[in-house]
């Protein structure tokens, strides 16, 4: 069969199929629950709306890609459609600030999305969207976002199934410390991370320690990492009941002007 040509069966050739998928007009139908405009669809607002959410019980060992999937798919039922980010590969304009390892909670996880339509009620928006998740991911406050930030930090609350002399001991030891390097393995490199340049500080909360992580530059320490810090300075090994994130710190983003730094 030619490019030209239609096939034995009255339907139209490979090559006709191709041109008209590529000559078709750039959007996506409202059906889809999300929405780019075109030529034959007029231009429409979109709003950008951070969602405050947590993630409690079995959704905790959900990844990001999967909560982002869940998230589109409980505005779509809840009758939003998202807007689609400008690019050549467009997808749902929507983000998650800091990236949540598998197995911790949150109380503090948020999401930017936009949303078409000139507003929205961000009260009705979180009544919705709580009757179309599943059990554990909890909408807690919707509001307009602001300028975008950069995440500095996070706090988290680590629950430990230990004495609670032993735990003292090693959060004294951890203090003490100038710094406690902790060995990090990937497929590509093998390097030493200084857990207590990022975490210097630990509180205890009876069988819990709560700590503020940070992040620059240079990276930061994970939740897990903080543990093997506060493990390594401890008598005798203990276990973590669980993890929870407690906080998300953000500030404005830093705009490079020729050699100075603004805000």
């Amino acid at each position: 069969m030619s490019g030209g040509s239609v096939a034995p069966n009255g339907r139209p050739g490979i090559a006709e199929g191709i041109a008209g998928a590529i000559t078709a007009p750039i959007s996506a139908p409202f059906g889809t629950g999300w929405w780019r405009p075109s030529a034959t669809h007029p231009s429409v607002h979109a709003v950008r709306i951070e969602l405050r959410l947590a993630i409690r019980d079995r959704a905790r060992y959900l990844s990001q890609l999967e909560l982002v999937g869940l998230l589109l798919a409980a505005l779509r039922r809840a009758g939003y459609q998202v807007a689609l980010a400008n690019g050549m590969r467009p997808r749902p304009a929507i983000s998650l600030a800091r990236t949540r390892a598998a197995g911790v909670s949150s109380e503090d996880e948020r999401c930017t999305v936009e949303l078409v339509g000139d507003s929205h009620d961000l009260d009705d928006l979180v009544v919705r969207l709580a009757a179309n998740v599943p059990r554990g991911v909890v909408p807690l406050e919707a509001c307009l976002a602001g300028p975008t930030t950069a995440v500095t930090g996070a706090t988290y609350r680590i629950v430990f199934d230990a004495p609670g002399e032993a735990l003292a001991q090693a959060v004294a030891a951890y203090r003490a410390a100038s710094e406690v390097p902790i060995p990090r393995r990937s497929s590509t490199q093998h390097r030493a991370v200084d857990v207590r340049r990022y975490a210097p500080e630990l509180q205890l909360d009876g069988d819990a320690m709560i700590v503020q992580i940070a992040i620059d530059d240079d990276g930061s320490a994970k939740p897990s990492e903080v543990v093997r810090a506060l493990a390594s300075c401890a008598p005798d090994p203990f276990v973590v009941a669980g993890i929870t994130r407690l906080a998300v710190h953000a500030a404005p983003n830093s705009v490079r002007v020729g050699a100075t730094e603004t805000t």
